[in-house]
């Protein structure tokens, strides 16, 4: 029988200390720890090791609830409330994807646009972790920016020939273009995008 390792032994005593209610406070020391280390180092230069250490906890732990580093990294700067995406709103269509544009490109500024531009960058040959990425940042602009450009298409302010997916190709590319780039992502930019859009897609 194989004698459990001294990082096991310390990952036990843990859990049995902490019973299961502490299973949620672990959690949260994990995604705050992952949070902290991002103020001061790239994700590139993050790991698993020293997630656990800054939160206290055993590798096992992570692993318990994430695959990969790159999914605490994801769900550590994705929950946070000025990431969370607003569902549909607005009466006017066009309204709608031009506050898409605008809430995108005030969220991908500064150090919250840096550490997006590295969670890209990490998830580039990994189909597994690209998925992650595009189910915890992309999908729910992608499903506003849908309901905005079909329900215009539907009300006739927007052009019927409009392909939908092409349209938020369109929409998200210019963003993610300049994110990954290293240019601004100011209010200028975000109007002349919007500009570019009315006139492509607007009923005149």
């Amino acid at each position: 029988m194989q004698l459990p390792s001294a990082e096991q032994l310390q990952e036990m005593d843990h859990q049995f200390k902490a019973g299961r209610p502490r299973s949620e406070e672990s959690r949260r020391a994990i995604l705050d720890a992952t949070r902290r280390l991002l103020t001061h180092m790239p994700v590139s230069k993050i790991s698993i090791e020293a997630i656990a250490k800054k939160a206290g906890v055993g590798k096992t732990t992570i692993y318990r609830w994430w695959p990969n580093k790159q999914s605490v990294v994801m769900e550590a700067v994705f929950n946070q409330p000025g990431f969370q995406n607003f569902m549909p709103q607005a009466s006017v269509p066009f309204e709608g994807v031009r506050g898409q544009v605008e809430k995108l490109c005030r969220q991908l500024t500064g150090k919250n646009g840096r550490m997006v531009a590295e969670i890209i960058g990490e998830c580039q040959g990994d189909i597994e972790v690209l998925k992650a990425l595009v189910k915890n940042f992309f999908q729910d602009r992608y499903n506003a920016l849908a309901y905005y450009i079909q329900k215009g298409k539907a009300e006739g302010s927007f052009r019927e020939n409009i392909d939908v997916e092409v349209a938020i190709d369109a929409i998200l590319g210019p963003v993610i273009f300049r994110l990954m780039s290293g240019q601004n992502l100011d209010e200028a930019f975000a109007r002349k995008v919007t500009e570019m859009l009315y006139n492509a897609m607007v009923v005149r």
